[in-house]
């Protein structure tokens, strides 16, 4: 009977304690991550975490912000986002060391709470062209005052310093953290997340109307995990990638049109083609960059065809130095290209060039010869053209002439006259 007892007790202890466990955390904030340039990477990041906040019943938004700054139409869809959210934003600039540049002025002013951490700074929001340009006056005096009619009414709407957002655009002003509250830049400093917690509920945080106070102890902390779509997004829209997929794009497709008919290279270098020119249509490119790259493997295609002994190799060479060079715009230096990145795919590209132009030239110097294992065989037409095409013979495929006016037709079968170097010559 004591035993019993004890039992019912230990239960009443256990429930008891489940009980107050449960209640401990009486409200939840959802965090997440914004690092690096604004692309529309994180203008998926953002709305997918304001999604989940608002359906999951979460009384605020954090973002944790550390970036250089990015593209200008990303920036304005997030802030719309954050603008006009179902419940609170924070921006807190940290960890220490980090920074709210360009755009990330823009994402701090449109904050329902802007917090730095301590030695962090904010600034430098004078706008770049894209177009990799210098844009003439009457151009940069609409993308000024754009931009300025947007931070200044986001800056009063919340009730921050509009002077200073002004000059942050004008004049690419910057402040620390210290600085930043003094002049009612942000609304707080905090050195930790407990720390903002704190200051975040002695604040208090209205949400629907309804004016929530706690202690750090009252909040769950729910991490934001991103979906599949913003790390493909992030991935295609990394420099380096996206340089690669198109280099990738244009090999493949210079392979399928060398070898008609393998299929697999010129489906491949379609897909990374196709990829890539997404990539670079969003980041800031330099057309003149795009254009010495195909430059490039323009010489490479009459080098294959009409053998110059290496001249149009080493003006491929150049046009890929330089294009891999001048790729993206020097106006955003967190785009561009390491040359410890182009210095081995040059390379790479040196020693295919040198083994092609060997290639063609041994062919060119090589006697012709008759191969009369295949002479009384029949071909199949590839592809044809005038008087000269592709044809198969026992799974190979070969160049092909024919010196009769006939009509030839492709999938026709030919007969096999002679054999010139690599050159089938054929008869209807």
């Amino acid at each position: 009977m004591r035993t019993y007892k004890l039992l019912i007790l230990l239960s009443f202890f256990i429930l008891l304690a489940c009980t107050l466990s449960a209640q401990t955390a009486k409200h939840k904030v959802l965090t997440v991550d914004i690092d690096g340039p604004i692309t529309p990477a994180q203008e998926e990041l953002l709305q997918d975490a304001l999604v989940m906040a608002s359906e999951g019943d979460y009384i605020n938004l954090l973002i944790r912000l550390d970036t250089p700054g990015g593209l200008a139409e990303s920036m304005r869809n997030m802030v719309k986002l954050m603008l006009n959210a179902e419940l609170p934003v924070t921006v807190w600039v940290a960890p220490s060391g980090a920074r709210a540049a360009s755009a990330g002025v823009f994402l701090v002013a449109a904050a329902d709470l802007a917090v730095m951490s301590p030695q962090t700074t904010i600034g430098s929001a004078s706008p770049v062209d894209i177009s990799g340009g210098e844009p003439d006056d009457t151009m940069s005096k609409k993308i000024v005052n754009e931009l300025l009619s947007l931070i200044k009414s986001v800056a009063q709407e919340r009730g921050r310093n509009v002077e200073w957002y002004e000059s942050a655009v004008l004049e690419s002003a910057n402040l620390e953290a210290e600085q930043a509250l003094q002049l009612r830049v942000i609304d707080l400093i905090a050195g930790s997340q407990e720390d903002l917690l704190s200051q975040m509920g002695k604040k208090g945080v209205m949400v629907q109307g309804e004016e929530i106070f706690f202690e750090p102890g009252d909040i769950e902390i729910v991490v934001f995990e991103p979906g599949l779509k913003y790390k493909i997004l992030s991935w295609l829209l990394h420099p380096q990638i996206a340089y690669l997929l198109f280099l990738a794009g244009m090999a493949g497709l210079f392979f399928e049109f060398s070898n008609p008919g393998a299929i697999f290279p010129g489906v491949v270098g379609a897909f990374c083609l196709v990829l890539g020119l997404y990539s670079l249509s969003v980041l800031p490119t330099n057309v003149t960059g795009i254009l010495l790259l195909i430059l490039g493997f323009v010489f490479i295609i009459i080098e294959v065809n009409v053998p110059t002994f290496g001249l149009l190799t080493v003006a491929a060479l150049v046009s890929f130095f330089f294009g891999s060079l001048f790729l993206f715009d020097p106006s955003y230096p967190y785009f561009q290209l390491p040359i410890m990145t182009i210095l081995p795919i040059v390379t790479i590209l040196t020693l295919i060039l040198l083994l092609l132009a060997y290639l063609i030239g041994r062919s060119q110097l090589a006697p012709k010869t008759s191969d009369t294992g295949i002479k009384s065989d029949t071909a199949r037409v590839i592809n044809w053209k005038k008087d000269e095409g592709h044809v198969r013979v026992r799974g190979e495929i070969w160049k092909a002439r024919s010196s009769e006016p006939q009509e030839i037709n492709p999938g026709q079968e030919v007969r096999i006259d002679r054999i010139e170097g690599i050159t089938i010559h054929i008869k209807p």
